[in-house]
């Protein structure tokens, strides 16, 4: 199974994303999702204990500067899976890793830094049966494990393409961080009756509301962020998570009573919205008729 493969497998739209990017920055990207595709994985492993998982993580951020993550073996994990994708990418995990050291690009270790800081979070903060994160909980748990993929994006674009945006780097910078959290919270409000019902309470019932409409307000900057781009293949891959997202949310609301499983949008929907917004490719001025098309 190559690289690609494991790519379109362990993400359902994402992928999409990556292969649409300029060529200077797709590979770093990939990298970056695949090393946190992985460690993910590991943080969800639940045929193993938490104290283990933990463990593992904490490794892994101990090791960043490193050329392998001590202490971890392949065969230890991929056993746990039942996904052949994630097995497969839990065993290319210390090549990944290799790669991550010999490219010696800060980037991608301080985005995979911040990543793993929120996943050791998550594992800590919920690992006694605690209540619904507070909101600072949540605004920093999204912050490190989404948002700062927004800065990181950012970063990587104004170091490869240059004069990416028409926008100040700041400006983009806190757009990218906001749309990185916005796609998270989406995810969130997505899967929140079923990581209830594992014990995750990211957002108690009373502030779905709250945090729904916090989660559109972010998304809307990710529509600015996207209009101020130059490229037009970056502006398309950029804001087809944005219309994703939109469609998401209103999907996830009201849901069924009882109902764990949360609603997906179907394959020939997210076909759809790619070739509706095949415009943006050439012209920056269709990204609010598709931003108020996609959040109706």
């Amino acid at each position: 199974m190559t690289e690609r493969e494991i790519l379109r497998r362990t993400s359902r739209s994402f992928h999409l994303t990556i292969r649409l990017l300029p060529r200077a920055v797709r590979g770093d990207v990939a990298l970056a999702y695949l090393l946190a595709r992985a460690t993910d994985t590991l943080a969800d492993t639940s045929t193993a204990g938490t104290d283990r998982r933990l463990a593992v993580l904490q490794s892994a951020r101990a090791s960043l500067d490193r050329p392998a993550i001590e202490g971890f073996r392949p065969d230890d994990w991929e056993k746990h899976q039942r996904d052949p994708a994630e097995r497969r990418l839990l065993g290319l995990l210390p090549a990944l890793w290799r790669r991550l050291h010999a490219r010696g690009d800060r980037l991608v270790h301080v985005v995979l830094g911040h990543i793993l800081e929120g996943q050791i979070f998550d594992l800590e903060r919920f690992g006694g049966g605690q209540g619904a994160l507070a909101p600072g909980e949540l605004e920093r748990y999204t912050w490190l494990v989404a948002g700062s993929v927004g800065e990181f994006w950012t970063d990587l674009c104004a170091a490869r393409l240059g004069d990416f945006a028409r926008a100040p780097l700041e400006a983009m910078r806190a757009r990218g961080r906001h749309y990185g959290q916005a796609l998270q919270l989406v995810n969130i409000l997505r899967d929140r009756r079923m990581d209830a019902a594992l014990g995750r309470v990211y957002v108690a019932d009373g502030d779905v509301l709250r945090w729904t409409d916090q989660a559109r307000a972010w998304l809307d900057e990710g529509a600015s962020y996207c209009a101020d781009l130059r490229s037009g293949r970056l502006r398309y891959a950029t804001l087809l998570p944005a219309l994703l997202g939109w469609r998401t949310l209103s999907l996830s609301r009201p849901p069924a009573p009882g109902l764990l499983t949360p609603a997906k949008i179907p394959r020939h929907e997210v076909h759809r919205w790619m070739r509706r917004a095949l415009p943006v490719w050439w012209s920056a001025r269709h990204v609010p008729r598709l931003a108020a098309a996609a959040s109706k």
